[in-house]
């Protein structure tokens, strides 16, 4: 095939995006000629004749490829940006109606049937273990980590800094809120790992991995001798967090 000369990974990009391999195979043809009838690209293919006009058909309602005029009739391709745009337009106005027949019958039922939603939300106890939940958590951290820390003891925050320095390495991007007390008692260097800054008061601490899991600092339980947590990955909950940990550092001075 003298087509475009391609790498297999854009290949399985154009099978991805639900291309079949007839018109993944007739597409690459159309950008390395710039034109081509039906029956050249046949041949150029290997696409059977009996074939070859439905696999353009689909490529032109997919947006891929252009009909022009004369005899015999030419097919051109889209440019890949154009067609990708007009794809996701596609794409989406499918997912708009998929939205609106699933809504329309599934949500009456579901609200009718008074069903309740399970989040996963755990209650973790004492230093170690909430430590090492938060390490946990930051192996999987692939964007951004917010953290905020009023009255977390410097021990516990020590105990995940090789985790917090490995981020830096990922590029993950860090965000440091606490106040003037807490940070004399946190370690030296951890400011320097991201973006630091101070406020008066906070009412609250917490860990927050790329907007999709939190873990929440709860201080001392009855005893006054327990660390107590909260972990969730419920989508309301650690959007709550985010917009509040949002809320407090722009209203917080840099340090």
């Amino acid at each position: 095939m003298s087509g475009a000369v391609v790498s297999e990974r854009v290949v399985r990009a154009l099978r991805d995006l639900g291309l079949t391999d007839y018109e993944v195979s007739a597409y690459l043809v159309l950008v390395g000629r710039g034109e081509s009838s039906a029956g050249d690209l046949s041949k150029e293919t290997q696409i059977p004749y009996s074939k070859v006009y439905s696999v353009l058909e689909s490529l032109e309602e997919k947006g891929w490829v252009e009909l022009g005029g004369g005899r015999p009739r030419l097919y051109y391709p889209r440019s890949p940006t154009e067609a990708l745009k007009v794809e996701s337009l596609r794409r989406e106005n499918r997912m708009v109606e998929l939205e609106r027949v699933i809504v329309s019958e599934l949500q009456p039922a579901y609200e009718k049937r008074e069903i309740r939603e399970k989040p996963e939300i755990w209650i973790i106890r004492g230093e170690e273990n909430v430590s090492a939940k938060v390490r946990d958590m930051l192996a999987r951290a692939e964007r951004e980590l917010m953290i905020a820390l009023p009255l977390v003891p410097g021990t516990l925050v020590s105990t995940f800094m090789p985790s917090l320095t490995s981020l830096m390495d990922r590029r993950v991007r860090i965000q440091l809120l606490t106040t003037p007390d807490a940070l004399r008692s946190l370690p030296k260097n951890l400011p320097n790992l991201g973006e630091t800054r101070s406020r008066d008061e906070m009412f609250g601490g917490g860990i927050l991995v790329d907007g999709r899991e939190a873990v929440l600092f709860l201080g001392k339980g009855n005893t006054g001798a327990t660390l107590l947590a909260i972990w969730a990955d419920h989508i309301g909950l650690t959007q709550v967090a985010k917009v509040y940990f949002r809320h407090l550092w722009e209203t917080a001075k840099p340090v």
